[in-house]
């Protein structure tokens, strides 16, 4: 955006915010008012000095400079610096709120979560309302067909999604929309779109794509990362009751504190991987720390 002296108005992509008319030589007058007390060098009117900030000089945790961060939980590495994930944030001890390691054989799939259409605001109005419950009956995740393909996923059948808190199920939507991201270096990200809004009340019941996410909050506002994460997904539905609990942790046993008791896991490793159990075993032992509940948790 620029003053067009010869059109006497701000022109560009952008409109400033205020009158396109004022030229950048305004200078307020004494006791000036409302736009009137806003100079034509100063068009950022949601900082306090009217100009552009190409860094935070105070008030942040992490400032002054933004910088990318991969998210806490993530299936590649950070290729522009070493340190993967922001250092600042708040993290929650407790075998509730285990982490996925980033990069991790055992989650190896980035999870993305998303509001739908048809969906008003958050759950609680969603699926209590008739007409949305009708248009969006059922909990249900977004794969690839080379995703669905690679683990044995049919298109509106069920699947299990397991991280190292829970394990939840959802129906199926093989589609075209969510795409595998070939990176430098030749791997392959593949992503699970988990739509919001599905919990065990309402009219359109369903698992919590919450009870998936892991809580880690951003140090400056504290509102938790639930917008990525990493998981395993297998073809079938979940164990109830306790049982739930059992698997998530025979599975977490199996593939990373080196309990290769492939029977407590099913389906088996190999039928999900592709590749035999014994592969993991230094895998599992490098990272059996990564994975234990904090002390006193």
């Amino acid at each position: 955006m620029y003053w067009d002296s010869d059109a006497g108005k701000w022109t560009g992509d952008d409109v400033p915010d205020f009158e396109a008319t004022k030229p950048p030589s305004y200078v307020p007058p004494e006791g000036a008012k409302a736009q009137d007390a806003i100079g034509g060098a100063d068009p950022f009117i949601m900082q306090m000095d009217g100009k552009a900030w190409l860094y935070a000089p105070s008030g942040l945790v992490d400032g002054p400079l933004p910088t990318h961060y991969e998210p806490a939980e993530s299936v590649v590495e950070n290729y522009l610096y070493d340190q993967q994930s922001s250092p600042t944030i708040e993290r929650i001890a407790g075998p509730w709120n285990r982490e996925n390691p980033s990069l991790s054989e055992v989650f190896p799939f980035q999870v993305t979560t998303y509001r739908l259409t048809e969906h008003h605001t958050a759950g609680g109005m969603s699926r209590t309302l008739p007409y949305l419950s009708e248009l969006q009956p059922e909990f249900f995740v977004e794969v690839s067909p080379e995703l669905a393909e690679l683990r044995g996923l049919t298109n509106g059948g069920y699947a299990t999604l397991v991280s190292a808190r829970t394990a939840i199920e959802a129906k199926v939507l093989v589609t075209e929309r969510i795409r595998p991201i070939r990176l430098r270096g030749g791997q392959v990200v593949h992503q699970i779109g988990m739509p919001y809004h599905w919990s065990y009340s309402g009219i359109s019941t369903g698992d919590s794509a919450n009870d998936l996410l892991g809580i880690v909050l951003d140090a400056n506002t504290h509102i938790q990362e639930d917008k990525v994460s990493t998981a395993d997904i297998q073809p079938g539905r979940r164990p109830r009751g306790p049982e739930l609990l059992e698997y998530v942790e025979a599975f977490l046993d199996f593939y990373a504190r080196g309990s290769l008791d492939e029977s407590a896991v099913l389906p088996t490793v190999e039928e999900i991987t592709g590749r035999p159990p014994n592969s993991f075993r230094d895998w599992a032992h490098a990272n059996v720390d990564r994975f234990a509940a904090p002390a006193g948790a």
